[in-house]
């Protein structure tokens, strides 16, 4: 029996042995067949006997974890799964509250117009004082929106009738002022002094002059006759003291004398108005219906 040399762990095999596992002849037609697996086994007195199988392919596996001090693993245990929607929140508790936003401010609302718009002019020579006198009047009034002369000339040009001589003027005007580059309405005075060569004929202003230093109340009603010496009031566009000095000449003598008993002349003809109108009333109520300035 042919000697069998041994290994620690391992087994040889004898020259004889290996040549008994030869491959056997291949007949034509026919696969070949697999070689049959070899043992050895042997008998000895330090192993016991061990098997070797050729061609093996099993990996060896990962050698025992082992604690050298004995000591018991910690494992840490898996936080509790969190059934709150609300976002984490960082270390260190809840971040300060942010300020509250200051409140945004709001615009202030465009001013309320007061009064009446006023009517298209038609270019009519014995309305044009009137119709100014009215537009001034009503850019007066409404100071805090007209502020500007270019408002106020913007404004007034969309108060003349189409289709009227007034409605040509204007549309001219408005041309003169789109061709400037760059756009300028002009200066109120301006346009003042030409709305006034263009539609006051000198003759009516004259006329109006002359006549409310000639037509005195004598024995006319104070409502009566000032509603026509108003009238030529505003066509005679004279200054205020004018109007003033006017107006007492043209009074009845006693209501005049009444007025120069203030202590404090009114500077202004529509409160001198007002006071001629309250002594006018007292007289009428205390003295009887029969007599009145």
């Amino acid at each position: 029996m042919p000697k069998t040399s041994l290994l620690l762990g391992k087994s040889k095999l004898s020259t004889a042995e290996v040549s008994q596992t030869a491959t056997p002849p291949i007949s034509k037609g026919k696969a070949p067949a697999p070689p049959p697996t070899r043992t050895s086994t042997s008998h000895s007195s330090l192993r016991p006997t061990q098997t070797t199988t050729l061609f093996s392919t099993t990996k060896p596996s990962a050698p025992p974890f082992r604690n050298p001090k004995g000591a018991t693993p910690q494992v840490k245990p898996n936080p509790p799964a969190s059934t709150s929607k609300l976002p984490p929140q960082p270390p260190g508790g809840n971040p300060p509250a942010l300020p509250p936003a200051a409140p945004m401010a709001q615009p202030n609302p465009p001013p309320r117009i007061l009064g009446t718009a006023l009517e298209s002019y038609n270019g009519k020579g014995d309305t044009a004082i009137a119709f100014w006198n009215s537009l001034e009047n009503y850019f007066t009034v409404n100071a805090t929106t007209f502020d500007t002369d270019a408002k106020k000339v913007l404004s007034a040009l969309t108060y003349f009738k189409q289709g009227t001589q007034a409605g040509d003027w204007a549309s001219d005007h408005i041309a003169t002022i789109l061709a400037r580059n760059p756009i300028n309405y002009g200066m109120w005075q301006d346009f003042r002094d030409a709305f006034k060569a263009q539609f006051i004929p000198p003759e009516t202003q004259n006329e109006a002059i002359q006549s409310i230093h000639n037509t005195p109340q004598r024995n006319q009603k104070f409502g009566e006759w000032y509603q026509e010496w108003s009238r030529y009031a505003r066509q005679a566009n004279v200054d205020e003291a004018t109007k003033i000095y006017a107006f007492c000449r043209a009074l009845d003598t006693a209501l005049h004398n009444k007025l120069l008993q203030l202590s404090l002349m009114p500077t202004m003809l529509a409160r001198l108005v007002e006071k001629a109108r309250e002594f006018n009333r007292n007289w009428r109520t205390f003295a009887g219906p029969t007599r009145g300035f």
